[in-house]
């Protein structure tokens, strides 16, 4: 492959990516029954979009790989690339169980699902919302994601189960 060619690959498996990250988080609402699979498959695709950072680092030396057009070395070198990719499992990995598990996760687990997918979230809707001035389109996925996530925080309060503790409602 050429270095345009993963470039383009690289864009293509995160916009991936983002579409099935959000399609996880509306599963729910969606009716689909087994949840997991949704989050398993935004997994895999940003597996995918990971290899190909990886190879298009190798080919360009890291050259621009990092925000602000700036060099894997000058942002920690390879540690702090597989750095990313460990705390992007991490995220994932806590949403993912907090999913599995469902009503039967504790507290601290739904927080952790709830936080991991919160950032996750996060961090497609600031990475589209700053390519918008090159491209309008981008405030597309950003959108998408960002009401994924606020959907999957609604509905989450939906699934408590009967008499556990909700912000915002009384128990007298």
């Amino acid at each position: 492959m050429t270095v345009p060619d993963l470039y383009t690959a690289v864009h293509w498996t995160a916009r991936a990516s983002a579409v099935l990250f959000a399609l996880a988080l509306w599963a729910p609402v969606l009716g689909l029954r087994r949840q997991q699979r949704p989050y398993l498959a935004f997994m895999v695709a940003h597996t995918v979009h990971f290899g190909f950072v990886v190879w298009l680092a190798l080919v360009t030396g890291g050259a621009r790989m990092f925000p602000g057009g700036r060099d894997i070395a000058d942002a920690g070198g390879w540690p702090a690339v597989f750095g990313i990719f460990a705390f992007f499992y991490a995220l994932a990995s806590v949403g993912l169980l907090a999913r599995h598990r469902g009503r039967d996760a504790g507290g601290a687990l739904r927080l952790g699902g709830h936080l991991a997918t919160t950032f996750l979230g996060y961090m497609y809707v600031s990475t589209y919302v700053g390519l918008v001035t090159r491209s309008p389109w981008y405030a597309l996925p950003a959108a998408l994601v960002g009401v994924a996530v606020l959907v999957d925080l609604a509905g989450s309060r939906r699934l408590r189960p009967p008499g556990e503790y909700s912000p915002g409602t009384s128990h007298r």
